[in-house]
């Protein structure tokens, strides 16, 4: 990746869906047909429907869009009690823009603000994952998650299912804890987010991701949630600054199973791996072409 395209200017901003142009969509559907199978016009137009509205990325100089993300805000009841929640859809960047952090910043300053909206009622970032990488997005990010590889997530296993009940009534196998959405659902192209018996021995997120959602390669999705909480917050204002000390200062941060997964994708020559792997999942939330 070429310093050029990794400092061109971006613009991110969220936009309610009432707000969003037709010029927008083609653009937006464009950039999702790269990266998806058994897709059509008419199941993004369904699905962007749905949402509350989307955080778009766009070219400072033409303003073209070059990444999406679409977002869901609402109520559910659980055990008697009200908790509010952010679902993320689709989230795609384009290529060339991989390693600019416009949109996890943007995404991480929404969630910020919806939790101070109502500062008392319980706050998710609800998502679904038919890949390991949206998985690791997650688990590398919050300290309190479903599922976790550790257990002990009762609390949060009522929470999920409560909102695939509301969400995804039709899909959703409770016993499984999966959402199944047929043969012909849309899924990622063959060459993203493959897992290898190497990345299952070195990373025991991605071994537990896989043994959740055994069927990941014909598009079953993992029903996950983030615990968007205080204890989260506080930790996350001494931990995030420790973080880039010993990865950007002592060099000595280095996620569980990156070197092989980076020595994989020298070894097959897929250079747009290994410019995903040049990164935490915390930098990469606009690299995941997984939802």
């Amino acid at each position: 990746m070429s310093a050029t395209v990794k400092k061109e200017k971006v613009s991110t901003f969220f936009r309610p869906i009432s707000s969003v142009t037709v010029t927008n969509i083609k653009q937006m559907y464009d950039l999702y047909a790269k990266y998806y199978e058994n897709t059509s016009l008419d199941i993004f137009l369904t699905d962007l429907s749905k949402k509350s509205g989307v955080i778009l990325v766009t070219r400072a100089v033409d303003d073209q869009i070059v990444g999406f993300s679409t977002q869901t805000f609402f109520d559910l009841k659980v055990d008697g009690k009200r908790v509010r929640g952010i679902f993320s859809g689709d989230t795609i960047i384009e290529q060339a823009y991989w390693g600019n952090n416009a949109l996890a910043n943007t995404f991480y300053r929404r969630l910020i603000i919806e939790r101070l909206k109502r500062p008392f009622v319980p706050f998710y970032w609800f998502l679904i994952s038919k890949g390991y990488k949206t998985y690791l997005l997650m688990t590398n990010n919050f300290y309190n998650y479903y599922p976790n590889v550790n257990g002990k997530d009762d609390q949060y296993r009522r929470v999920t299912e409560a909102y695939c009940q509301q969400l995804f009534p039709d899909a959703f196998d409770r016993e499984k804890m999966l959402l199944d959405f047929g043969e012909s659902y849309v899924r990622l192209k063959g060459d993203v987010a493959t897992i290898t018996p190497e990345l299952v021995a070195a990373n025991p997120h991605i071994a537990f991701f896989e043994k959740v959602n055994p069927s990941w390669r014909r598009g079953t999705e993992v029903p996950c949630l983030a615990a968007c909480d205080y204890e989260s917050l506080f930790r996350s204002i001494v931990d995030v600054p420790l973080k880039w000390v010993r990865k950007h200062v002592l060099g000595t941060h280095r996620p569980e199973g990156l070197e092989l997964a980076k020595r994989q994708a020298t070894s097959s020559g897929d250079h747009h791996k290994q410019a995903w792997l040049d990164v935490d999942a915390d930098e990469a939330i606009e690299r995941t072409k997984a939802s």
